[in-house]
């Protein structure tokens, strides 16, 4: 069925020439290696079906029998496997005698030219009078810098209409005509200050300092607030007892700290913290103010000090500042000044202070001068043990001392004492993770005595002992175990059987 299209038998009536031979028709070699696929399988069993009822009908189907078409649809879409090779020479041949593009790869033949003029030899154009110019200085000449700009603003005006593109804080030309001026101010020019200063004055309600209040807000005031001295209308009849009318004068000096802590409030601390928000909100007022600059402040100090020592008193740049509409806390400012110690001679006559370091002072954008802790630490602060000094208490305990580093094995001497034997035949000792260093390596008495043991009894290693001492004086009592085991080898057969009996 792969084949289906491509190849017609004209011959289809006559029968083939020969003789035929009797053949099993039921176990065929055709038969054994058909492989069809379902559809085909399918195909040719309604085909079969098909030519079996035409017989029966005298040529007829059934009206309701389909009727199959004899091309398949991969036939109509292939309409180039279903031409001959005549038809597609043909094709072909008429293409190639009518098409006027060359082919990919190739040139164009042409009549009008002779067989000796080609493509290779042959140069068609006009050849360039530099002949070593390279090709990129030919496209692209080479310019200076000054020309490339003077070109490039000579040319910015097509820029714009192809590529819509301004210099950077280029003002756009929309071309209008007069009457137009661009230079003229649009709009009626009023007499308001651009500044800001005198916002203030122009966010009041009226002149003369009256408040002028709306129905609407007092009908809001009434619903939110109770007036003074009377009841609230929303309050229940009988009114709390822990219920307060009004602001409380008294401010207890007691807070949350000092009943955790237990400990007594301090007045000079209370009046210090107040002299360090005051100059903090300072800080921040001068840095706000648009009318305000610290240099016109330190020109004013620099014309009044006459002996250009840069000291005023503290009193005359109070007044300077108070000129200056610069309404500052005198008491409080002289307990900062007290605090961070500017004051010189302080408490004389002769009182002064720097105004640089002053100016400084009210600056924001200069730090504070560094200070310690401004309260008074009760003694009994830390007495209170908590789930975080129980958890930290472990720091004051003596760390655990760690077990004594085994010394470490002389590499060299492991690798001088390993031979060619000890690698094809290792010892017992070796494969339990011995080297030749731990039998070299000088030990102390009670190190010896605790490897011999189980093998030694106790005069023996006694008499071993003596003999060490007596042919190694110079280790001061310390020997390797090799040592001990050539003492031990020396010694009689009775010792010897007795040893390994044990």
């Amino acid at each position: 069925m792969a084949n289906v299209g491509r190849f017609k038998d004209r011959n289809a009536d006559i029968r083939a020439a020969g003789v035929s031979s009797a053949v099993d028709t039921e176990n065929t070699t055709g038969n054994c290696l058909i492989v069809m696929h379902p559809e085909e399988v399918a195909e040719q069993l309604i085909r079969a079906e098909c030519k079996r009822l035409k017989l029966k009908n005298g040529g007829q189907l059934f009206p309701e029998t389909p009727c199959l078409p004899t091309v398949s649809v991969p036939e109509l879409l292939a309409i180039e496997k279903s031409k001959s090779r005549f038809t597609v020479f043909k094709e072909k041949f008429s293409e190639d005698m009518y098409l006027r593009q060359a082919k990919l790869a190739e040139a164009k033949p042409t009549g009008s030219k002779p067989d000796s003029v080609t493509n290779w030899s042959r140069t068609f154009g006009r050849e360039t009078t530099a002949k070593e110019q390279r090709l990129y200085d030919l496209v692209l000449p080479p310019k200076k810098p000054e020309q490339v700009n003077q070109e490039y603003g000579q040319f910015h005006d097509k820029y714009i209409v192809s590529h819509n593109h301004y210099f950077p804080a280029e003002q756009i030309n929309r071309k209008y005509k007069q009457p137009f001026d661009r230079q003229d101010t649009f709009g009626e020019a009023t007499r308001g200050d651009t500044s800001g200063q005198s916002a203030k004055r122009c966010m009041q309600q009226c002149s003369g300092h009256v408040i002028i209040i709306s129905k609407e807000q007092m009908d809001f005031i009434d619903r939110t607030y109770s007036r003074l001295g009377k009841k609230f209308k929303k309050y229940p009849a009988p009114v709390p007892q822990y219920m307060t009318y009004g602001t409380p004068t008294h401010v207890p000096d007691c807070d949350c700290k000092m009943l955790v802590e237990d400990i007594a409030p301090c007045k000079s601390d209370k009046h210090l913290v107040d002299a360090l928000g005051h100059l903090n909100m300072w800080r921040h007022k001068l840095q706000k103010r648009a009318d305000f600059h610290m240099f016109d402040l330190i020109s004013v100090l620099e014309h009044s000090d006459k002996t250009e020592t840069r000291e005023l008193p503290a009193q005359k740049i109070f007044e300077v500042m108070h000129k200056m509409h610069l309404y500052i806390d005198i008491h409080k400012m002289r307990v900062i000044l007290s605090l961070f110690h500017m004051l010189i001679d302080e408490g004389c006559t002769t009182e002064r202070v720097n105004y640089d370091d002053f100016c400084r002072l009210l600056n924001i954008q200069h730090p504070l001068p560094t200070m310690g802790n401004i309260f008074t630490m009760p003694p009994n602060v830390y007495n209170k043990d908590t789930t975080y000094r129980l958890l930290c208490s472990d720091l004051s305990k003596e760390p655990v001392k760690a077990a004594p580093m085994r010394p470490r094995r002389p590499k060299q001497l492991d690798d001088d004492g390993t031979h060619v034997k000890d690698l094809l035949s290792p010892d017992i000792s070796t494969l339990y993770g011995l080297a030749p260093s731990d039998f070299q390596f000088l030990r102390p008495r009670d190190q010896l005595q605790l490897i011999f043991k189980d093998i030694v009894n106790t005069e023996d290693f006694e008499s071993i002992w003596h003999q060490l001492t007596q042919a190694h004086n110079e280790q001061h009592g310390q020997f390797s175990v090799q040592q001990f085991r050539d003492v031990m080898d020396n010694l009689e057969p009775a010792t010897q059987v007795q040893a390994v009996n044990a």
